[in-house]
C-alpha cells in the first residue's frame, strides 16, 4: 500500500500553510482505494503570497467558502491516516520532491494542533524524486535527461513537469493543482517502474536500509549529478560520508568529509554547516561503504567530532538555532504534544479560558525547570491557535506576531524570503494588469481584495 500526496501552499516558505490537499491510497498496483482532499481557509493571520497563487491557481474565495479551517483539516488528515495505518499498518506517503517539502507541511500541521505525525513508526516518507534521480544514476545512458540552463550553467532538470514530458506522461503544461499533480506523480512513478524493472518497494528497502550507517571503519560514497552538466554524457560526483553519531535505529550524524577537507574549521558553531542529521524514515541516502584510510582515521579524532558523536541525542542542542517555532515544531519536545492538544481543546470548548491555560503553563515552568524550554515552544504553538481561532484575541497579542512575520521580517528563516504586505499588493496588481485570461483576473482579483483587508486590518494599525 502508499498512499501519494501533494499540498499546494500560501507561500514557499514554512511559515506559510497548506491551501489545498490530496491524499490518496493505492495498492501495489496502483488502484485507488480511498482519498481524503479538500480546501483549507486562510488562518486569520495568513497572508497568501501572489507567487504562490499564481502558480497553484487557487481561488480565494473559493478556500474561504468551501475550504475547513486549519485546525479541522489537521483533524481530518489526521483521521485518514490513523484509519488507513491501523487497517493496512505500514504505508508511506508518497510524493515529488516531498521529503523536503510536503512531509515536513504535514509534520508542521499535526504537530501545530497537538497530534503526533509518527502513528507509531507507520508513516514514513517515499519521494520520487529521490527516486528519479536514483533511476537516473543506474542508468544513465538510457534515462531521457533534460537539458536546461540555470544562471547560464549547462544542468539537468528533474522537475515533475519535465520528467512527465521526459517519459510522455504529460504533453501539456503542469497544472500544480494537487489532485492533478498526485495522478501526474503516480503515472511517472508506473513508467519508471516498468521501465527500469525497478519497484517502490525495493527502493523503500534501499531507503530504509540502515546498514551502510552502522559498519565500523568504513565511510559512505554517495553518488549525485554534478550541478554544471556541460556534455550530454553526465558527469556524476560523490560524497563521502563519515558516521559520527547514532540517534536512533533510523537516525544517524553524518560528518562531509570533502566539506572538512576543504578548510579548516576552528569553531564548533562551524561543524553544523558539514553535518547532516540523516533519518532515513523521511529521506534517501543510499551509498555504498568502503574501507576507511588514514586520513579518515584522523578525522575521526578531532575533539569536536568527539563531541558530537558523545552528544548525538542532543545534536540539535549543541548547535541552536533562533527560528521560529513553525520551522522546527519538533523542538518541543514529544513529550508536550499531548498537553498541547489539551491546552488547544480546552481553548475550543471554552474560548473565555484562555487566562487559566496561561497561568497553569506559568505553573508547570515553575515545576519542571529543566523542560523550560520544551513548555515555552508548546506555548507558542498554543498562542498561534488563539490568534487564530479565538472569537476575539487580544490586539496587542496580534501585533506581537504580525509586526516580525509581516513587518520586520524579523520571523524568516531566510531574510530574503520576507516580502511586505505592501510588495505583495503591488506584485498582485502586476499580474492583474499583464493578464488576459478571465479566470485568472477573477482570482489575482479576490487576493488583492483580501490583501487589502488585510493591511487594513492588520498593517495600518
Amino acid at each position: 500500500m502508499f498512499i501519494f500526496y501533494d499540498f499546494e501552499t500560501s507561500q514557499k516558505d514554512f511559515l506559510g500553510q497548506i491551501l489545498a490537499y490530496y491524499f490518496v491510497l493505492v495498492d501495489t498496483n496502483y488502484n485507488e482505494l480511498d482519498t481524503c482532499e479538500g480546501l483549507i481557509k486562510p488562518n486569520r493571520l495568513e497572508l497568501p503570497a501572489a507567487g504562490a497563487i499564481n502558480v497553484n491557481q487557487l481561488s480565494i474565495q473559493d478556500c474561504l467558502s468551501n475550504g475547513l479551517t486549519e485546525f479541522e483539516a489537521a483533524n481530518k488528515i489526521y483521521a485518514f491516516l490513523q484509519n488507513t495505518t491501523n487497517a493496512y499498518g505500514n504505508v508511506p506517503l508518497v510524493g515529488f520532491n516531498s521529503a523536503r517539502f510536503d512531509f515536513k507541511h504535514l509534520e508542521k500541521l499535526l504537530l501545530k494542533y497537538g497530534l503526533s505525525p509518527t502513528f507509531y513508526g507507520k508513516i514514513s516518507s517515499l519521494d520520487i524524486y529521490q527516486f528519479s534521480k536514483y533511476c537516473a544514476q543506474l542508468n544513465s545512458d538510457t534515462f531521457p535527461f533534460v537539458k536546461q540552463k540555470r544562471q547560464d550553467i549547462d544542468c539537468y532538470s528533474f522537475r515533475l513537469e519535465d520528467l512527465a514530458q521526459a517519459f510522455n506522461c504529460l504533453d501539456t503544461p503542469q497544472t500544480h493543482d494537487a489532485k492533478d499533480d498526485v495522478n501526474l506523480t503516480i503515472a511517472l512513478t508506473k513508467t519508471l517502474t516498468e521501465t527500469y524493472q525497478l519497484s517502490l518497494e525495493e527502493f523503500q528497502k534501499k531507503q530504509h536500509n540502515t546498514s551502510i550507517f552502522n559498519q565500523n571503519d568504513q565511510f559512505i560514497k554517495e553518488p549525485y549529478f554534478q550541478f554544471e552538466q556541460p556534455t550530454d554524457t553526465p558527469i556524476i560526483r560523490y560524497n563521502e560520508w563519515l558516521v559520527i553519531g547514532k540517534v536512533s535505529k533510523s537516525t544517524f550524524i553524518l560528518l562531509d568529509v570533502n566539506a572538512y577537507n576543504t578548510k579548516d574549521y576552528s569553531e564548533f558553531s562551524d561543524y553544523s554547516t558539514i553535518t547532516k542529521y540523516v533519518n532515513t524514515r523521511s529521506a534517501a541516502l543510499i551509498g555504498s561503504t568502503h574501507t576507511q584510510t588514514n586520513i579518515h582515521s584522523q578525522i575521526l579524532l578531532d575533539p569536536h567530532i568527539q563531541k558530537i558523536k558523545e552528544n548525538a541525542l542532543q545534536y540539535f542542542k549543541l548547535f541552536p538555532v533562533n527560528w521560529d517555532i513553525e520551522y522546527r515544531p519538533w523542538a518541543m519536545g514529544f513529550d508536550q504534544i499531548q498537553q498541547l492538544r489539551n491546552y488547544i481543546e480546552q481553548l475550543q470548548q471554552n474560548p473565555n479560558c484562555y487566562s487559566s491555560i496561561i497561568e497553569d503553563w506559568k505553573s508547570n515552568k515553575k515545576n519542571t525547570e529543566t523542560r523550560s524550554n520544551e513548555l515555552n515552544l508548546m506555548i507558542t504553538l498554543f498562542n498561534r491557535f488563539y490568534l487564530n481561532f479565538h472569537p476575539s484575541p487580544n490586539p496587542d497579542h496580534i501585533q506581537k506576531y504580525i509586526s516580525p512575520r509581516y513587518k520586520t521580517g524579523t520571523m524568516f528563516r531566510n531574510p530574503m524570503d520576507f516580502v511586505t504586505p505592501e510588495t505583495e499588493k503591488t506584485t498582485i496588481e502586476f499580474y492583474l494588469t499583464n493578464t488576459t485570461k478571465a479566470t485568472e483576473k477573477q482570482k489575482f482579483t479576490e487576493l488583492l481584495d483580501y490583501t487589502k483587508t488585510f493591511i487594513s486590518n492588520y498593517i495600518e494599525r
